[in-house]
């Protein structure tokens, strides 16, 4: 039985993925230095706004290794009216090489530098 070309072109495209797909994770497999999770926090100060229940302080949260966190616990302390306030989310999965963004919350605007530190996280 003679093959279409058309079966030809649908096999060589196939065969093209399949070696792509295998080398990219050799590749990827060879050159994983399996760093554990690096959380970075950046804070979006310019973006902050008010409402009716106080100030809210967009942040992102950005993750440098090459593996994933778990329960991100953070935790922002700033000044608001000249008493200290701490403000802490919780971010459930942090992947590998992602952003996740997210708020904290206020009574009032800061005065002065918002600080940002990590509680902890857990590994999957």
């Amino acid at each position: 039985m003679r093959q279409n070309w058309l079966e030809w072109v649908v096999l060589g495209v196939s065969l093209a993925a399949i070696a792509g797909l295998v080398g990219f994770l050799v590749v990827d497999g060879l050159t994983d230095a399996g760093r554990p999770p690096k959380p970075v926090i950046t804070l979006q100060t310019d973006a902050a706004y008010g409402v009716s229940e106080g100030w809210i302080l967009p942040a992102m949260a950005t993750n440098e290794g090459d593996e994933a966190a778990e329960a991100l616990a953070l935790r922002a302390t700033a000044t608001v009216d000249g008493v200290e306030e701490e403000s802490e989310v919780t971010i459930d999965y942090l992947p590998a090489g992602t952003d996740v963004e997210f708020s904290f919350g206020f009574s009032g605007r800061p005065e002065g530098a918002v600080t940002v530190s990590i509680v902890g996280f857990r590994l999957p």
